[in-house]
């Protein structure tokens, strides 16, 4: 299975703008300049071409590929659980966001290089901060 996601890549951000180019390079989002947007405000620019559809397929490779390790597992029902829900796929999403991805993103890593166990340290970070 090929997914469309940079499982190597070393991420690192600080605030709305480094987080959102993180998440065009963790999925290889391009975005074509627009001049008709120029006028507007850079975060107005960064919602309007941001590639919904590749972002999907992409998660939804991600937790074909993640679903059904018992950590993973562990993971997306806590974080489900952060939006008063059961469902692993709303969980995957919230390990996405800013306050868990530069932990979640490692455990993918650890996971695509075969790595990944309950000693991982991102793996327990990650645990901590969701409980």
């Amino acid at each position: 299975m090929t997914i469309q996601y940079n499982f190597n890549d070393e991420i690192h951000y600080t605030n709305n703008f480094t987080y959102r180019n993180t998440i065009r390079k963790l999925f290889t989002m391009v975005c074509p300049p627009n001049p008709e947007l120029d006028h507007m405000d850079e975060e107005t620019r960064d919602e309007l071409t941001y590639n919904e559809e590749d972002i999907s397929s992409s998660l939804s490779q991600l937790y074909e590929y993640t679903k059904d390790n018992e950590l993973f597992q562990q993971l997306y029902d806590l974080a489900a659980a952060r939006m008063f829900s059961t469902d692993r796929e709303i969980g995957q999403c919230v390990l996405f966001s800013y306050d868990y991805l530069m932990f979640f993103h490692y455990c993918l890593a650890s996971f695509h290089r075969g790595d990944f166990n309950k000693d991982n340290e991102q793996y327990l970070l990650l645990i901590q901060k969701l409980t």
